[in-house]
C-alpha cells in the first residue's frame, strides 16, 4: 500500500486571484456528481471556515493534464467508478471500492491483518511486553507462527518495561528514513491493556512533542467484559490529548483503514503519535463477507450538517456525500481518501480547515497577521506562490539578496534539505544557527556555522540574531528557550521591517505555525526543503548585485566567536597516596575531571579518527545534554537525538538503542547523566538479552546539576531532590554481560576513552566516569534578553521571580 496526493479539492473562490487573495484555488482530479453551477459548498469546522470544490471530468478522458500540471497523482479514481458517479451512484462506486480493499484482508483476524499491514508498511522491529490482553496480537510476531513460512519477519523485542519499549521505538523514528519518500519511519509499540497502557503516556507526549512519528498498539478488555474489568482503562481518552489521534477499534472490517489511517496521520504533516485499542475479542474476529457487508451498509455520511457531525464523531469511516471518497478520522480532525486501480487506499486532499493546512502545505507565501487572523478570508490580504518570478515571491527573494545583516535558524524541519540549506548560505554569506533538533543539518566544520542558539546556546549566535536586519526561520516554530523574552527578541530585525529593509520570514509546513509565537513578515507555508529550493533557483537565475554586503556582519560574527568561546573548568592536579593489593604504597597524582571536558575529549577523539560522521549521538536531560550540544561538532542531520520539548530524563539509553536497531552500521553512543540514566537503566536487561552494541557513557556527578544550579541562584543554596547516591555502574553491567571501563581522572581520559569508543565494535559498552558538579554555561538569565547571558560561574543578582522550568 502506498499513500499518494491525489487531488486537490481547495479553493476560496473560483475567481480568487493566489496573489491577492488568502486562498489559493487548484485544479482537482478528486470526483464531485453535482451539478457544475452549484460547484462550491461550505461548511464550519472550529469557527474555521472551509470550502471544497472540485470540477468533474471522466480521467479516461483527461489523461493525466490535470494531475501532472500540479504534482498530484490522477490515476486514483477508475474510469468505472467515475462512470458509477456521474450515473448518480456515487455512494455504490465507494462502497464497491471499499470493498475490493477490504477483501484482500478476507478471512483473516484482525490480530493477522495489523501484522500484515505492519509489514506492508516496512516495519521491521517492533518494540513491546507482554500481557493477556495483547496476547492474539502478539502471537503473531512468534517466529513458528504458521503465517510466516518463508516470509520476511518483524523482529520481535521485549523490553524490561513498557515505557521503555516506547523511548526505543522513539530512537528508531527519530533517526531513521523511509527509502521510498525521505521521510521519518514509524516507531511502532506493542503492550497490554491497563497499566501496560499508561506506561506509554510519557513516550507519546514525548513523540507528540518534538514531532516523532510513533504508532502504539495496546490491547484492552474484550467489549462483552464488565464493567472496570481487570486491567481495563479508558486508554482512549487518556491518551487523546497527547497524540495526533487516538482510537479504539469496534470491527476487524475497520483494521485495514485504521493502520494504514494511523500510518499516515503518524508520518505526514508534523509526524507525532498515534495510539490504537485493540479490545481482545475483536483482535481474534475474522473478517467475513458478512462482517464486510454489515460495516459497509453500516456506514455514516461526513455532511454539511455540524450537529449530525457532532453526533457521530465516533464513526471513524463515512462515505462524503455525491463523491467516490470516504472520510476517515475524527469530523474535525480527519482527511479524505479513495481505493486507487490497484486496490490501495490512497490519499485525496479535500480541505482547507486547520487541520487540513497542518497536513498539506500549499507553497503559499502570506503577508504577517496577528494570530488571531491567520485563517481569515481577507480579499486584502496579499499572498503569493511560492517559486512565481514576480509578486510576493520577488518581494521575499529581493530583500534576502539585500540584506547586509541576514540570519538563518535552521530546525528540524530542514534536516531533509542540508545540501539546499548549505547553497543558501554559502551564495548569500549567511551565518546559520541550529536548533537543538537541528543540530548537524549545518555542519558545524563550516565558517558560516555559529553552532546552537538559545537558553544554553553559544552566545555568538544569541548576540547575533538579536543585531540581525532579516531572521529567516526555517522549519522551527520560535520555542521559548531560542526566544528568551519575546518582547525583546530580535529588535534590530523589526526596527529593519518598519523601514522596509528587513523583518522575519518564518517558514513552517503546519500553517497553525503562523504567527503563533512570533509574527512574521512573511509566512511560507511549505516545506523547508522546498522553500530553499524554491529561493536557491531564484538566486541563480538573478544573482545579488552587491556580493560584498555581508563582510562586515561576518566579521563580526568570527569577533564573538573569538570573545566567547565555551569554557570548560580545569582543576589543578592533586597528588594522593595509595594502597595495592598487596598492602604497598605509592604517590599518584590526579587530576578532577568536568562533564565539558570530558565531552570535549570523545569530540576530539572522534574528529581526529573521522568517525565523527558516522556517529549518533542520544542524551538525556540536564547539564550533560546541553554540554554534549555545545561541544560536539555536529556533521549530519539527525545525528542528536534528545527530548527537547517535553524534557524527559532517562531517554538517551532507549534512543540509542532505537538507533542501533535503525542504523547498524553507525556508531551509536549514548552520553548521558547519572541523574537520567538511573531511570531507566532497566534495559540493560534488554541490550545484553538482545547482543545490541551500543556505547553507554555516564557523566556521573552525584546530582541533577541544572536544577541545583537553579537552586543556587534562586534558592539561596537551599538543595534538596537534587543529590543521588550512584552505584557502582560497572558492576552493574557486568551483571547483564556487558562490558565497562571506569575512569575518575584527566591523566586516565584519553587510553580510556580511546578504549570505550574503539575497542568494542560489535558489542555493547558502558563507560563509568566520574565528575565535578559544574554547571553548564552559557545561559540566558531566565525572564531575560536572549543576549543577557550568565558567561561564567558567579555569583550576581537575579530576578527571583523569573526562576526557570
Amino acid at each position: 500500500m502506498k499513500f499518494s496526493t491525489a487531488a486537490a479539492i481547495l479553493a476560496a473562490s473560483f475567481a480568487a486571484s493566489p496573489t491577492t487573495h488568502a486562498f489559493t484555488t487548484l485544479p482537482t482530479q478528486y470526483q464531485r456528481a453535482i451539478d457544475i453551477n452549484n460547484i462550491s459548498r461550505r461548511r464550519k469546522t472550529n469557527e474555521i471556515s472551509q470550502q471544497w470544490m472540485s470540477t468533474v471530468s471522466d480521467p479516461s478522458t483527461t489523461g493525466k493534464s490535470v494531475g501532472s500540471a500540479t504534482g498530484f497523482n490522477n490515476d486514483v479514481v477508475s474510469t468505472a467508478a467515475w462512470k458509477d458517479l456521474v450515473n448518480g451512484t456515487a455512494e455504490n462506486a465507494s462502497k464497491s471500492a471499499a470493498r475490493t480493499y477490504m477483501n484482500t484482508f478476507k478471512g483473516d483476524t484482525a490480530a493477522h491483518i495489523i501484522y500484515s499491514k505492519l509489514l506492508e508498511h516496512g516495519t521491521e522491529v517492533v518494540n513491546g511486553y507482554s500481557g493477556g490482553a495483547i496476547l492474539p496480537l502478539l502471537d503473531q510476531f512468534h517466529h513458528s507462527h504458521p503465517r510466516h513460512g518463508d516470509s520476511k519477519k518483524i523482529r520481535w523485542i521485549t523490553n524490561s518495561n513498557e515505557s521503555s519499549a516506547g523511548h526505543v521505538a522513539e530512537g528508531i523514528a527519530k533517526s531513521s528514513t523511509e527509502a521510498k519518500d525521505g521521510m521519518l519511519a514509524a516507531g511502532i509499540v506493542v503492550a497490554t491493556s491497563g497499566p501496560g497502557a499508561t506506561n506509554l503516556v510519557t513516550p507519546i507526549t514525548d513523540a507528540m512533542c518534538d514531532g516523532v512519528p510513533l504508532i502504539v498498539l495496546c490491547g484492552q478488555a474484550a467489549t462483552t467484559a464488565p464493567q472496570d474489568a481487570f486491567q481495563s482503562c479508558p486508554a482512549v481518552e487518556i491518551m487523546r490529548p497527547v497524540t495526533k489521534w487516538s482510537y479504539q477499534i469496534k470491527s476487524a472490517a475497520e483494521v485495514p483503514f485504521v493502520m494504514d489511517y494511523a500510518f499516515y496521520i503518524a508520518r505526514n504533516g508534523r509526524p507525532g503519535p498515534v495510539f490504537i485499542d485493540l479490545p481482545k475479542d475483536l483482535q481474534i474476529q475474522q473478517l467475513t463477507d458478512d462482517l464486510i457487508g454489515n460495516f459497509l451498509d453500516g456506514l455514516g455520511s461526513f455532511t454539511d450538517d455540524a450537529e449530525y457531525n457532532r453526533e457521530h464523531d465516533d464513526e471513524f469511516v463515512r462515505l462524503i456525500p455525491d463523491t467516490t471518497a470516504i472520510h476517515l478520522g475524527q469530523v474535525d480532525q480527519g482527511l479524505s481518501f479513495q481505493v486507487d486501480k490497484a486496490g490501495e487506499l490512497a490519499h485525496v486532499q479535500s480541505g482547507h480547515d486547520a487541520y487540513h493546512l497542518d497536513h498539506h502545505n500549499t507553497d503559499t507565501i502570506y503577508m504577517g497577521v496577528d494570530y488571531e487572523k491567520i485563517y481569515e478570508e481577507d480579499e486584502g490580504r496579499k499572498t503569493g506562490k511560492l517559486g512565481a518570478k514576480d509578486g510576493l515571491m520577488k518581494e521575499m527573494v529581493d530583500l534576502i539578496k539585500n540584506a547586509k545583516r541576514p540570519f538563518i535558524i535552521a530546525g528540524q524541519g530542514v534536516n531533509d534539505s542540508p545540501e539546499e540549506l548549505m547553497e543558501l548560505a554559502e551564495t548569500l554569506q549567511i551565518p546559520v544557527a541550529t536548533t537543538l533538533h537541528g543540530l548537524g543539518v549545518f555542519d558545524e566544520r563550516h565558517p558560516l556555522a555559529t553552532n546552537m542558539l538559545g537558553m544554553h546556546g553559544h552566545a555568538t549566535p544569541n548576540y547575533l540574531i538579536q543585531d540581525c536586519d532579516l531572521l529567516i526561520c526555517i522549519g522551527s516554530r520560535f520555542d521559548d528557550r531560542i526566544t528568551g523574552r519575546a518582547s525583546d527578541f530580535i529588535p534590530a530585525a523589526r526596527q529593519a521591517a518598519q523601514e522596509g529593509r528587513g523583518g522575519v520570514i518564518h517558514v513552517d509546513l503546519r500553517f497553525s505555525e503562523n504567527a503563533k509565537q512570533v509574527k512574521p513578515d512573511y509566512f511560507v507555508h511549505t516545506t523547508g526543503k522546498k522553500f530553499l529550493q524554491a529561493v536557491n533557483s531564484a538566486i541563480r537565475a538573478d544573482p545579488p548585485k552587491d556580493t560584498a554586503r555581508t563582510k562586515e556582519w561576518i566579521e563580526r560574527k568570527h569577533s564573538l566567536e573569538a570573545e566567547n568561546p565555551i569554557k570548560i573548568t580545569e582543576y589543578n592536579p592533586e597528588k594522593f597516596t595509595i594502597e595495592d593489593e598487596d598492602g604497598n604504597t605509592s604517590e599518584v597524582t590526579r587530576t578532577k575531571m568536568c562533564c565539558q571536558g570530558v565531552i570535549h575529549e570523545m569530540d576530539n577523539q572522534l574528529l581526529a579518527s573521522g568517525d565523527i560522521d558516522n556517529a549518533i549521538f542520544t542524551t538525556g536531560v540536564g547539564i550533560h545534554q546541553m554540554a554534549a550540544a555545545q561541544l560536539i561538532t555536529w556533521t549530519q542531520p539527525r545525528q542528536m537525538l534528545s527530548s527537547g520539548s517535553l524534557g524527559t530524563m532517562g531517554v538517551s539509553l532507549g534512543y540509542c538503542m532505537g538507533a542501533k536497531l535503525a542504523n547498524p552500521t553507525k556508531m551509536c553512543i549514548s552520553v548521558d547523566g547519572d541523574g537520567s540514566f538511573n531511570m531507566t537503566f532497566t534495559e540493560l536487561k534488554t541490550i545484553g538479552e538482545e547482543k545490541i552494541p551500543v556505547k553507554l557513557m555516564i557523566l556521573d556527578n552525584e546530582s541533577q546539576m541544572m536544577v541545583e544550579y537553579w537552586q543556587r541562584l534562586f534558592h539561596d543554596e537551599r538543595y534538596i531532590a537534587v543529590r543521588n547516591k550512584s552505584p557502582k555502574y560497572t558492576t552493574l553491567a557486568s551483571a547483564f554481560g556487558i562490558k565497562s571501563v571506569y575512569c575518575e581522572s584527566m591523566e586516565e581520559l584519553p587510553e580510556k576513552m580511546r578504549e570505550f569508543l574503539f575497542d568494542y565494535d560489535d558489542e555493547p559498552v558502558l563507560f563509568h566516569v566520574r565528575t565535578e558538579r559544574t554547571p553548564c554555561l552559557p545561559m540566558v538569565a531566565p525572564g531575560q534578553p536572549l543576549d543577557n547571558m550568565i558567561l561564567v560561574d558567579e555569583d550576581f543578582e537575579v530576578d527571583k521571580s523569573a526562576a526557570p522550568s
